[in-house]
């Protein structure tokens, strides 16, 4: 990659900065000429139409292009000293004409500001090895929503030829629910999530052959799964909440059958109204108590080996539910596989509770 790509990758000119900077305009693009080094040298730099950056050196003395600073094997300490000062021309037009961008790709760049104009939610790039791959998350819980990566079209798309194998493109994955998995795939520019769960995960190449609205749907979808339950909570909206808890590192069962209200450890996600099932963990693995969240934001420092908390939430405990009534293999029949964390309850299990459980 030239010095030029290398400055200018990931950038879009802010054409309205051009001429107030120094370029002129010309019918093949905007043209900047700078001399430097005392004048011993003139950079002159090219922007088309497209937004593509060209440049070139050229050597006062001789009239003629200086090409070895675009020579990489050249380490000369003049070479250096002339393409180090060429550099430096390079960046400071890239700061003051130039927007960076979060991706390679024009769809890839447009989806993510269409997702922060949404959402206020930015890509971060977690993976030091590959520091180009964005994460998107949903920000109460940290989970991932989608992921853009730029790799070689054949690793995605397995019936690509010739040339197209080794083309660079980027692609999102996106998390569906795995009852729409074969209808998404006959859609031509979806495939099978790369290094993903391929039932719960899907690639898009963003490569214009799929438009914009269409992804962006599916985008909404994979954040409702990290916002929970495969729904995105609308404003107002009460929801059940499976909260699990510990009784290695506290006598839940006691806890929670003394009182008619308790403090719990805070989370972002509940609301006043909202429901909880406490789901107490291993040995007992099983739905023991319904609460219904009174209070939220409650100052609370607490600091054990175990737990930290900063803020509580109360709870009022509206049932308690008998040993067997609802254990994790219940749980599963209704549709929750597994409690790694506070989670969605599902509308099978909320049903369950509410034409089953007999109080």
């Amino acid at each position: 990659m030239d010095i030029e790509a290398k400055i200018f990758e990931r950038k879009t000119v802010i054409e309205s900065e051009l001429i107030s900077y120094g370029f002129m305009k010309t019918e093949q693009g905007y043209l900047y000429s700078k001399d430097f080094l005392n004048s011993a040298f003139k950079a002159q730099i090219l922007i088309s139409s497209d937004g593509k950056v060209r440049g070139k050196v050229i050597d006062n003395a001789t009239d003629e292009e200086y090409i070895l600073i675009h020579v990489e094997n050249q380490t000369g300490a003049y070479v250096a000293k002339v393409r180090t000062a060429y550099t430096a021309i390079l960046k400071n037009i890239a700061s003051k004409c130039f927007r960076s961008n979060p991706f390679l790709k024009p769809q890839s760049n447009r989806l993510t500001y269409s997702i922060e104009r949404k959402y206020q939610e930015k890509p971060d790039y977690p993976f030091a090895k590959l520091p180009t791959y964005g994460v998107f998350r949903y920000p109460a819980n940290r989970k991932w929503y989608a992921l853009i990566m730029n790799l070689k079209r054949s690793l995605v798309d397995k019936e690509c030829t010739g040339r197209q194998k080794d083309e660079i493109v980027e692609v999102i994955n996106l998390k569906i629910d795995e009852n729409s998995e074969q209808e998404l795939l006959k859609v031509r520019g979806v495939y099978p999530g790369y290094h993903m769960n391929r039932a719960h995960w899907i690639s898009i190449i963003l490569d214009e052959s799929l438009d914009d609205e269409f992804i962006l749907s599916l985008i909404d979808k994979s954040r409702s799964f990290a916002v929970g339950g495969g729904k995105t909570r609308i404003e107002g909206q009460k929801e059940h909440w499976i909260i699990p808890a510990n009784p290695d590192f506290f006598d839940v069962i006691d806890y929670f059958s003394s009182q008619k209200e308790v403090l719990w450890k805070q989370s972002s996600r509940l609301t006043v109204g909202d429901t909880a099932f406490i789901y107490v963990t291993s040995p007992l693995s099983e739905i023991r108590f319904v609460c219904e969240v009174l209070e939220t934001d409650i100052p609370y420092e607490y600091q054990d080996r175990n737990l930290k908390m900063k803020k509580a939430v109360k709870l009022k405990v509206l049932k308690e539910i008998p040993q067997g009534v609802c254990p994790i293999r219940k749980m599963r029949e209704l549709g929750v596989k597994a409690v790694r964390g506070q989670r969605i309850a599902t509308a099978e299990l909320v049903d369950y509770f509410k034409h089953s459980v007999s109080d």
